[in-house]
């Protein structure tokens, strides 16, 4: 017996038909009395008089209508209650990573605004030391970049890697064919911060090689400093994912280096202290996004319109 069976007791009593139980349920006739038998032949009682041309209840039957009803709107509301969207009302500080902006940001939002509207976002782009400072400071609720905080403190999710390289214009000249720490400290190199600024994967390689640049420009976005690669003005270490494009058409070449750096680790970050579940929440929309996104770099004006 399953709630099939109860289904079309309920709706054959009260519809006082097999045919019009069978149209309710989407069903042939046959179905229907099948379903019957095989509950009858269950519960060792009959549910409806064979002698009587519509589908009138035994006295058996009768008595057991009112539980298959409490059945069926139990089953009702079990279904209500797990498609209903739960309502999250809930302000979120969140700090993004250029990366995360350039990429999966705008999707994330559409998603948290049809699933979660009260959820409120303020956004702050930034590098990942600058967010790493204010998640410290308590200025911020939580983050998407490549921070790795105190596991005293912080609860980390990983998010997403993101493979890098170092780029340069095809017509920048002198540039070796394989890039090494002692070549790069000679080379012009633009950076989106200093040395000691830059956060997981990206420092342990250039403390790791003792890697110091001589001849560097700082700006603090990978646009600027693929512009500024472009323009031939230095090797830039950019995300291979924002410009497969500008690599492909010759405007950039992908440049080799050993030893060759590691992925960069997106993490999740938010305090163990005052977390609530609509931080949870968001970080499994991220999650979600992120593993789907397709990896190309959004147009400039994606951000304002998501």
């Amino acid at each position: 017996m399953n709630h099939r069976h109860i289904e079309t007791f309920y709706w054959a009593a009260r519809l006082g038909s097999f045919a019009q139980a069978a149209h309710r349920l989407n069903a042939t006739q046959s179905a229907i009395s099948m379903r019957i038998q095989e509950l009858e032949a269950r519960i060792g009682i009959p549910l409806f008089d064979r002698s009587q041309r519509t589908a009138r209840l035994t006295r058996q039957g009768a008595l057991l209508m009112p539980y298959a009803e409490e059945i069926i709107l139990a089953a009702d509301k079990f279904l209500q209650a797990a498609s209903a969207k739960e309502e999250v009302v809930a302000y979120i500080r969140l700090g993004v990573a250029e990366i995360v902006a350039l990429t999966w940001l705008p999707k994330l939002i559409g998603l948290v605004r049809q699933n979660y509207p009260r959820l409120q976002l303020e956004i702050e782009v930034a590098l990942s030391h600058v967010i790493e400072e204010k998640l410290d400071a308590g200025a911020l609720d939580m983050a998407f970049a490549a921070c790795e905080m105190p596991h005293s403190r912080f609860a980390s999710f990983p998010i997403e890697t993101v493979d890098f390289c170092w780029m340069c214009s095809p017509a920048l000249s002198e540039i070796p064919e394989i890039l090494t720490p002692g070549s790069l400290s000679e080379l012009p190199v633009i950076a989106t911060s200093r040395e000691w600024q830059f956060r997981g994967s990206t420092l342990t390689w250039l403390t790791t090689n003792d890697v110091h640049f001589r001849n560097l420009t700082i700006c603090n976005t990978f646009r600027t400093a693929a512009d500024l690669a472009v323009a031939g003005l230095g090797l830039a270490y950019l995300p291979d994912q924002l410009y497969s494009g500008d690599l492909a058409s010759g405007r950039l070449k992908r440049l080799r280096s050993d030893p060759k750096p590691l992925p960069l680790q997106i993490y999740s970050i938010r305090p163990l202290s005052g977390s609530v579940p609509a931080h949870q929440l968001l970080e499994k929309a991220a999650e979600t996004v992120a593993a789907a996104h397709d990896g190309g770099l959004l147009p400039p004006n994606a951000l304002e319109s998501a």
